[in-house]
């Protein structure tokens, strides 16, 4: 019998793609943007600048115009020696390098989970079996979220007091007064966001299936790195980069676009060799502008994670995958599909053939056991 193949009309659009589509001009996206970013910045500068220009052609005397002249081509001149390019490079590559390390040391409950559904229960025992597993996953996200929750202003909003976390249902009100209220600011033996995870350990330990699984080692290694994860993030927020680095950056960058306002003005009073144009808005200084400071921009706005900026973590979402993908683990809610032969049985070379000119979806409703596919 061959199967029933439904042929169905089926477009594709930017929104069901994860990641970065580029279906749309780079250069005229809003959000994240270094449009968002700069526009203020830009406004304000250039009218800075288009007052000093009037001023200068209009308003001071001959004299006073070539006095001034003198002081734009000696701040030309010195202005072009500064080491930005270098400075700033250095300064968002390790922004930028420290933004992602902070992301990848975020830890998943998935591999915790999976070990702990991999363990087989007693008979008689699933529903005790149960609640151990969904108590340690649980335990595993409170950690998380309390670790978190002191480097994220995002979570810090959401979860002000421990009253809320406790509205949450991942801790109850006992256990909350074991760990304490977590509202201390202090960089080390200030907060009891591990104590979870020490109870995860004693559960699992203290539990006669886990202990005795092929896995028991494997789920408290994994618990371990848990908290070795958790605590890599915590050290971000502990050693930030030295204040006086992004010192040196800022007031490099300010500097140099504070004398460009002055060496960028095109002066009237030529002499031979001067240049011959004549402009009233800095072409090139603007396209500087927007390179160098939307430069910047990346690194303040990476420099914080945890913060409220539109590239910073979505924290809340992740938090609520972790919970829902953790617990539907190591839960029973179904039995796995049944085995049967798949589409392929038979074939001495399978292959996956694709056809782009057929702009349809092929679905196969219905085959026999012993079908081979052609």
């Amino acid at each position: 019998m061959k199967p029933t193949i439904v042929k169905t009309k089926k477009k594709v659009s930017a929104e069901q793609i994860l990641g970065e589509t580029r279906t749309d001009a780079i250069l005229s996206r809003w959000r994240s943007s270094i449009w968002k970013l700069l526009w203020k910045d830009l406004l304000i500068y250039t009218i800075l600048y288009l007052i000093i220009g009037l001023v200068y052609r209009f308003a001071l005397p001959e004299e006073y115009q070539i006095h001034l002249e003198s002081f734009i081509k000696y701040c030309h001149t010195q202005n072009a020696g500064l080491p930005l390019t270098f400075l700033l490079g250095f300064y968002v590559s390790l922004v930028v390098s420290r933004w992602w390390s902070q992301y990848c040391s975020l830890p998943w409950p998935d591999t915790i989970a999976t070990f702990l559904r991999a363990v087989k229960m007693k008979e008689g025992g699933e529903e005790e079996a149960r609640i151990t597993r969904r108590t340690i996953v649980r335990y595993c996200l409170l950690a998380y979220l309390l670790c978190v929750r002191r480097l994220s202003i995002k979570l810090r909003k959401k979860f002000p007091t421990m009253r809320e976390v406790i509205q949450t249902g991942l801790v109850t009100e006992a256990e909350a007064e074991r760990i304490g209220e977590e509202d201390s600011v202090r960089q080390h033996g200030g907060s009891n966001w591990w104590m979870p995870l020490l109870w995860s350990t004693e559960i699992a330990e203290n539990d006669v299936n886990i202990s005795s699984a092929p896995v028991y080692g494997f789920i408290q290694m994994n618990i371990a790195g848990y908290r070795q994860k958790l605590t890599d993030v915590l050290t971000y927020g502990h050693v930030p980069i030295p204040l006086v680095y992004s010192q040196v950056v800022h007031l490099a960058v300010y500097f140099y676009f504070g004398v460009s306002l002055i060496s960028e003005q095109w002066i009237i009073w030529r002499k031979p060799g001067d240049e011959e144009v004549d402009l009233y808005y800095p072409i090139f200084m603007t396209v500087r502008f927007l390179f160098i400071f939307g430069w910047l921009r990346v690194a303040e706005t990476l420099y914080n994670p945890f913060g409220e900026d539109d590239e910073d973590f979505e924290l809340n979402e992740l938090l609520n995958r972790h919970f829902k993908v953790a617990m539907t683990i190591v839960d029973e809610h179904e039995d796995p599909p049944e085995l049967k032969k798949d589409i392929f049985w038979n074939q001495v070379d399978p292959e996956l053939i694709e056809h782009p000119e057929l702009d349809v979806e092929e679905v196969l409703v219905d085959y026999k056991e012993d079908f081979i596919f052609h």
